[in-house]
């Protein structure tokens, strides 16, 4: 494979990824993507499968609105079966404080024209039967919906492959070559590529791979559990919060989780640690401190060239063991919720580690230094939906040189640059 040429590399084979090679390769460019692990086998298959406009940054409602409209279509465009169900999505309200600021989020919904509205008790009940929950109302998107995330990127990674773009599974990235202030190419455990454009979606990977570069991306990882329990009678075809996410599958299973999450505690959360002090604040609930081997395993790929590729080496999928405890206590609380699945039991259980940056918002640019360099990483735990206009907007960088949508909010040097990073989402 030594000096395979192409249009573009692009590493890591999660969503966005191969979203990426999908929207390239039919534009006729020669893609290969690089993946130290499996197509999908990290944090893209692992995460809840909601796909919601619904309480998002007002900075990003225009990308998942165009994300929508490409999900509605994705099914007959892939000719693959992703459980895609156009069910909408509620979040079911705490307490007034929480409506409240939905109705101020509701705003920004209105001025996009997104079809998010309030609805009491009667509607909660028509949405989803036989539920306990909602007597200070709720929000509903009826234009959300969601979809199965073990599906979808490879159904993405085969679509490309039919395409002409070629997947390299158990190929860590070591380096960039960088030749003349710009990208030349890519150095794996498999021999070099050549190409003049690298794209990095490398998710939890990415504060690691960028430092060697001399861009300093802060980032921390956090552990999300999911439960599933067996089949259920049929309650909601919507992606319901309600303290807990649920998703009610086709064949009647109930993907389940809550909003909190481990933090195992490692070499980035020191170096970025001053940079999450407000997201830790607003948020102090929600994520717990563990002190886990990872420290350990994963302490110096910041430093040097042959710590990184040993990392990518030892730990070509990321298995983190979900917290059976939080499991317990949500399905515990759905069964509150919803009193017909009062026999349901956990059937399966994982976890996955999840990529946040200080506001919650991820990164989406072609950098200026290296040139050649496209970034989107950065998701916070809510790119799965994103996945499909992240990779078209990606081609359009690579093809084009300028995407079709505005993405000021996602340069690279928000972090550095003075800006006040506030977190903008409501869920």
């Amino acid at each position: 494979m030594t000096n395979l040429p192409a249009d573009a590399v692009v590493i890591g084979a999660g969503i966005a990824g191969a979203a990426s090679a999908f929207y390239m390769a039919s534009r006729g460019l020669n893609v290969v993507v690089c993946e130290k692990g499996r197509i999908a086998g990290e944090q893209s298959s692992r995460n809840w499968g909601f796909v919601r406009q619904q309480g998002r940054d007002p900075a990003e409602i225009p990308l998942m609105m165009e994300a929508n409209r490409l999900w509605r279509g994705l099914e007959r465009e892939l000719n693959a079966d992703l459980e895609w169900t156009a069910g909408g999505n509620m979040v079911v309200f705490r307490d007034e404080a929480e409506r409240a600021m939905f109705g101020r989020w509701l705003d920004h919904a209105k001025a996009h024209g997104l079809d998010s509205r309030m609805v009491d008790r009667a509607d909660i009940d028509r949405i989803a039967t036989g539920t306990n929950f909602g007597e200070h109302g709720a929000i509903y998107t009826p234009s959300d919906g969601h979809a199965e995330p073990a599906k979808v990127t490879p159904a993405l990674a085969r679509a490309a492959e039919g395409r002409g773009a070629t997947f390299l599974e158990n190929c860590a990235v070591f380096r960039l070559i960088r030749e003349g202030g710009r990208v030349a190419g890519v150095e794996t455990e498999q021999g070099e590529i050549r190409a003049p454009v690298v794209v990095l979606t490398t998710g939890a990977w990415s504060s690691k791979m960028l430092s060697h570069l001399g861009l300093k991306l802060p980032q921390v990882w956090v552990t999300g559990s999911v439960g599933r329990t067996d089949p259920q009678p049929e309650f909601a075809k919507s992606a319901i919060w309600a303290g807990v996410g649920i998703r009610q599958r086709r064949d009647g299973t109930v993907n389940f989780a809550r909003r909190s999450a481990d933090h195992d505690l490692m070499v980035q959360s020191l170096l970025h640690g001053r940079s999450f002090r407000k997201l830790s604040r607003q948020h102090a609930g929600d994520f717990r401190i563990r002190f886990r081997k990872l420290l350990l395993d994963t302490a110096m790929g910041h430093f040097s060239d042959a710590a990184l590729a040993n990392e990518l080496l030892r730990h070509r999928v990321l298995d983190p063991k979900p917290n059976m405890q939080v499991l317990e206590e949500a399905l515990a609380e759905l069964k509150q919720a919803i009193p017909a699945l009062k026999a349901a039991r956990i059937d399966r259980s994982w976890a996955g580690y999840i990529d946040m940056t200080p506001d919650l918002l991820p990164v989406i640019e072609a950098m200026d230094e290296p040139q050649g360099l496209v970034i989107a990483t950065g998701f916070s735990g809510h790119g799965f939906g994103m996945g499909p206009i992240v990779g078209r907007l990606v081609s359009e960088i690579v093809a084009d040189g300028r995407p079709s949508l505005d993405l000021a909010a996602f340069r690279f040097g928000r972090f550095a640059d003075g800006t006040a990073l506030e977190v903008g989402t409501a869920v």
